[in-house]
């Protein structure tokens, strides 16, 4: 499940919520009313000073593939 970043503009809380990627909104638990999803902003690991282009890869994740291991692709 990913994991989505809220605003509420209610109140101005902001606020992480795990939800199936069909869900279409979340209420503020300050305030109790609907949220406004915002964007999120992913983060990159570098590798040393080598510059922006060369990345090393990100650290192993559990999980079983790209959906959890629902998907039978096997990865």
């Amino acid at each position: 499940m990913p994991l989505y970043e809220y605003h509420c503009p209610t109140c101005d809380h902001h606020f992480d919520k795990l939800q199936p990627m069909s869900a279409t909104g979340a209420d503020c638990p300050r305030c109790e009313q609907p949220a406004k999803r915002a964007l999120s902003v992913f983060a990159a690991v570098s590798k040393g000073d080598s510059g922006p282009s060369e990345f090393a890869p990100m650290p192993p994740m559990g999980g079983g593939g790209c959906c959890g291991g629902i998907c039978g692709h096997g990865h």
